[in-house]
């Protein structure tokens, strides 16, 4: 528009070739980049007591894996240790079902077989959890002590009653050796059935030879 005024203002600088440029500053303003500031931590008031020694804590190991409030300074006590599901299956007498599906499901971290890594990956829980989830199935620890004590004693009479009946089959086998060896054409005649309650066994005897023909019934 005709008598109209400029309102651009410049500034001048030195180019450093031996001259001054005019730069325009309300164009310098357009071209200027944006300044982006980066967001900061978010702090929360999430503080946890750790159950062990009381101290408060904002994260550890344990709370993160297995939703343990303990520190990682307690962290390296006994009672905090990790056991193996096998482990934990035969020290606590505990079924899968009783680890993974009761609820609340145990937590657990998945880690190389140390022996064999060829042997499949490890699950690993922490003992505490084991120990506490064992006392929900058995009550306490005097009935956990009394079925091990019950399945030891019944191992042992299964593993006696195998040995027995081995012995009494190894018997029976050379008995009917030398009886046929001396005497291939007789035949037995058995008298009446007698019960030996100590071995569980039933036995007939020959009435013409020493013979005795041992069995059991189911």
């Amino acid at each position: 528009m005709k008598g109209a005024v400029s309102s651009s203002v410049y500034k001048v600088v030195d180019s450093g070739s031996g001259f001054f440029i005019e730069e325009d500053q309300e164009q310098d303003k357009k071209h200027k980049p944006a300044i982006i500031f980066e967001e900061g931590p978010i702090i929360t008031n999430d503080i946890n007591l750790c159950e062990h020694c009381s101290k408060s804590f904002v994260d550890s190991y344990l709370e993160k894996q297995f939703n343990q409030s303990v520190c990682d300074t307690c962290r390296t006590e006994e009672k905090y240790d990790l056991i193996s599901k096998s482990d934990a299956k035969t020290n606590y007498l505990l079924k899968d079902v009783d680890l993974d599906n009761r609820e609340p499901t145990l937590k657990y971290i998945v880690r190389k077989n140390p022996r064999n890594p060829k042997w499949g990956d490890m699950k690993l829980y922490l003992e505490f959890q084991v120990e506490a989830r064992a006392m929900e199935v058995w009550g306490t620890q005097q009935e956990l002590q009394q079925e091990h004590e019950r399945r030891q004693e019944n191992k042992e009479k299964m593993k006696e009653k195998k040995y027995n009946k081995k012995v009494r089959d190894l018997r029976k086998a050379v008995r009917s050796s030398m009886w046929t060896t001396t005497n291939k054409s007789h035949q037995h005649d058995y008298g009446q059935e007698v019960y030996n309650q100590h071995e569980d066994i039933y036995t007939q005897t020959c009435l013409t030879c020493p013979h005795v023909m041992s069995y059991e019934k189911m």
